[in-house]
């Protein structure tokens, strides 16, 4: 057995490493505020994922099937605030009512309107009524266009252009036939979707005319009454800050495709081109879609003229393409500056995204999407302020 002093001895060790261990668990639960702050960052960065998912969905929602709805009004309420200032100042000089200057604006806008769009769709139809009646002539500079590229490949590579010529030719009667075969049902389907869309186009015109003069009758009272509900004036400050960062955006690209336009066409003119309008019209809605250009156009087209040995042509296109490049370089920093608020990798991702999301319409949604995000996102932050440390 063992003596008492040394029973004492372990009594006393063992109650040390209990009372270690004790102090060490109450040491572990206890909350330092390291870990306090620690906890609340994680719970508010987790509160601000789901809020910018929970904006994400409902922006995506509304802009799916609610926008489409509500496309006209919104833009009967920016034609109405394009107008109004005019229309105030109508009202104070000439006092006359204001439902009847209202009336005036918009009809007289939508007489230029209809007008410009008249002389441009004449010199268009004209332009491609001359393009069919000489189908037969452009078969013929294709086919000559054809032998000529041939004979460089035979030049390049050896392989005689006969051989290539007829190899191709063989194809030719079957692509025909799946051509004649597919084109029919396509083309009378596509007029009855066109008729139909024409209709539904005319509609929405008619209601965005009428809803624009209702507007503007009342714009100050309903700018009044929304400025004053919270729902109202939490809407406006968005819109207003995207339509300024938006607006800024399409306004640029409505501005540059013009003016590249115009370029195009010019140039093309005085390169003798008969169908100037027609060709630069669609050299500059191409260079306005994102991933196009006027490159996509002049570059091939001046490499034909060139194989064809029409190097003035080859030149004056290469030109062209040179000084749209230019422009757009120059123009898009100045007319967007930092009223975008995006980074350009930012603008190209939303583009690509809003094309695979919504299609076609996409390069302009997409970034319209993010912005909406990014401004309801802190316009609710801003309501709890906070959330803003």
């Amino acid at each position: 057995m063992k003596s008492l002093p040394e029973r004492k001895y372990l009594w006393n060790s063992k109650s040390e490493i209990f009372a270690g261990a004790d102090r060490f668990f109450r040491h572990k639960k206890q909350k330092t505020p390291h870990t306090d702050f620690m906890n609340r960052e994680a719970k508010e960065s987790m509160r601000r994922i789901v809020r910018i998912l929970g904006i994400t969905v409902l922006v995506y929602v509304s802009i799916r099937w609610l926008f489409p709805l509500v496309i006209p009004f919104l833009t009967a309420f920016l034609l109405a605030k394009l107008l109004n200032p005019l229309v105030e100042k109508l009202e104070n000089k000439l006092k006359l009512k204001r439902s009847v200057w209202s009336s005036l604006l918009v009809g007289l806008l939508l007489l230029l309107l209809g007008l410009a769009l008249y002389f441009f769709v004449k010199t268009l139809a004209v332009q491609i009524k001359n393009v069919i009646d000489n189908l037969e002539l452009y078969k013929k500079q294709a086919g000559e266009l054809w032998r000529e590229c041939c004979f460089q490949i035979e030049n390049i590579t050896g392989i005689k252009a006969e051989m290539i010529q007829d190899g191709v030719q063989k194809q030719i009667p079957e692509m025909m036939n799946r051509m004649k075969t597919n084109a029919v049902p396509t083309v009378m389907s596509g007029t009855i979707l066109y008729a139909k869309n024409m209709f539904v186009f005319l509609g929405v015109c008619f209601i965005v005319v009428i809803s624009t003069i209702l507007i503007l009758k009342d714009y100050g009272k309903m700018r009044e009454t929304l400025e004053h509900h919270p729902v109202g004036n939490m809407a406006l400050k968005i819109c207003r800050r995207t339509y300024e960062a938006g607006g800024a955006y399409i306004k640029s690209q409505i501005i540059i495709m013009c003016i590249i336009t115009v370029i195009c066409v010019l140039g093309l003119f005085f390169s003798g081109n008969e169908y100037a309008l027609l060709t630069g019209c669609g050299i500059g809605i191409c260079d306005a879609m994102p991933f196009l250009g006027t490159g996509t156009i002049f570059v091939p087209w001046a490499i034909i003229e060139l194989i064809q040995g029409r190097y003035m042509l080859a030149a004056i296109y290469t030109i062209i393409y040179t000084v749209c490049s230019l422009m757009r370089e120059i123009l898009e920093p100045k007319l967007l500056g930092n009223k975008l608020g995006m980074h350009p990798l930012a603008v190209i991702v939303s583009m690509y995204v809003g094309l695979k999301i919504y299609g076609l319409w996409g390069f302009a949604l997409g970034p319209l999407t993010y912005i909406l995000i990014k401004e309801i996102y802190y316009e609710t932050l801003l309501d709890n302020p906070g959330q803003l440390s």
